[in-house]
């Protein structure tokens, strides 16, 4: 009888433990399941809620900004006209800096980011093509050749070209110094930001009219669906083979512009490394443009092209506060920190690149950084 008893306890639990670790082992089905429906909503939301409407934004201003600028082309334009194109600059500006922390994909791939951000503008080049064409308002065969070169080019297009001609010392130009080969100038560049940015859009799968559809049969420029891609991350026909890796790539994202905003735009000025290498350093808008390059960090990280301090349900915040809330709230509070430190850097940048306010900007960062690597981590597991 003990024999026997013993061998039912034994069988017992033989069969508890079977038991409890098939249990166990639906419990880590359940819970990758869960997760991977999480990363897929993170996905998601990021194309829809954060991607293509700052890209939409960006659009937009940037089609404002040329009207601002035709009208500076009228027979009857003033100062105040100018003035309205710099506003409508800082405008697109800022839409284009907050999307710095989603630069993979089309705006990497296409060689859009460098066309439209590449500074400082080569201000050599510019007055030497002003010398060789002095009749490039009128000229047409010299404006073939340099819209060719705005076009194609890196160093003479984009935010920096149109900052050049129409800010002087943080201030709007005076209408009268605008020579009309400046300005036909100025309307090219401007023509092609508004191209690029609507490149950006149509790439990521957002609406644009038919007239921009037109302009891009002009332009030759075909593209795969980037939101559908980041989407189905994890499914066949994504680049991302598991949705983990779309998500991850959101973070690596935000690192990449942290890092070049810590480490060049305010490094390289700061540590003498480069005193040149300074962003809109004519509008005296480099610390703006820091700050919205946070900005688009948070976007990202919280789930909305709004969300500075909250976040959406289907959010790496979101999911991080509900699995690792301590990492979750060193990024938040490491977010906040890094836009107090940049928003209390003496300004303008351009002058005041050494003071130690920028240092402790740059320490900002590098903590943001450190506190994204270490949540990074944890979601990768």
């Amino acid at each position: 009888m003990k024999i026997k008893t013993l061998l039912s306890i034994a069988a017992m639990f033989a069969a508890t433990m079977m038991f409890t670790s098939c249990d166990d082992d639906n419990d880590d089905v359940d819970s990758s399941a869960e997760k991977e429906e999480f990363f897929a909503n993170i996905n998601k939301e990021l194309v829809n809620k954060t991607i293509i409407p700052i890209y939409t934004n960006l659009k937009d201003s940037n089609a404002d900004l040329l009207e601002a600028i035709n009208n500076i082309n009228d027979s009857e334009a003033t100062q105040e006209d100018v003035d309205n194109a710099c506003e409508a600059w800082k405008a697109a500006r800022k839409y284009w800096e907050q999307s710095e922390s989603f630069l993979y994909g089309p705006a990497t791939d296409f060689g859009i980011d460098p066309h439209t951000d590449t500074w400082p503008f080569d201000r050599t080049a510019f007055d030497n093509y002003i010398k060789r064409y002095p009749d490039l308002a009128d000229d047409e065969d010299a404006q073939a050749i340099v819209a060719e070169a705005i076009a194609t080019g890196q160093s003479l297009t984009g935010f920096h070209a149109v900052e050049y001609l129409l800010f002087r010392n943080g201030s709007p130009r005076n209408i009268e110094d605008i020579t009309e080969n400046e300005l036909w100038f100025c309307t090219k560049a401007a023509e092609d930001l508004y191209l690029a940015s609507v490149k950006l859009v149509s790439a990521w799968g957002g609406e644009i009219t038919e007239d921009e559809e037109a302009l891009l049969e002009e332009a030759e420029f075909e593209s795969r669906n980037y939101g559908e891609n980041m989407i189905n991350a994890g499914n066949a026909g994504s680049t991302y083979t598991s949705v983990t890796l779309g998500t991850i790539q959101i973070l690596e994202g935000c690192q990449d512009i942290i890092d070049e905003v810590a480490h060049s735009k305010i490094g390289h000025p700061y540590t003498g490394e480069d005193k040149n290498y300074i962003e809109s350093p004519h509008a005296y808008n480099s610390i703006q443009d820091f700050y919205d390059n946070v900005l688009s960090c948070a976007f990202a990280l919280n789930g909305g092209a709004d969300k500075i301090s909250n976040y959406t349900a289907n959010s790496v915040i979101a999911y991080a506060s509900a699995h690792y809330p301590e990492e979750a709230n060193n990024v938040k509070q490491a977010l906040e920190d890094a836009l107090d430190a940049i928003d209390n850097m003496k300004r303008p940048f351009v002058t005041y690149y050494q003071d130690q306010s920028a240092g402790k900007a740059i320490e900002a960062l590098e903590a943001l950084d450190d506190a994204i690597d270490k949540l990074k981590e944890k979601l990768e597991d």
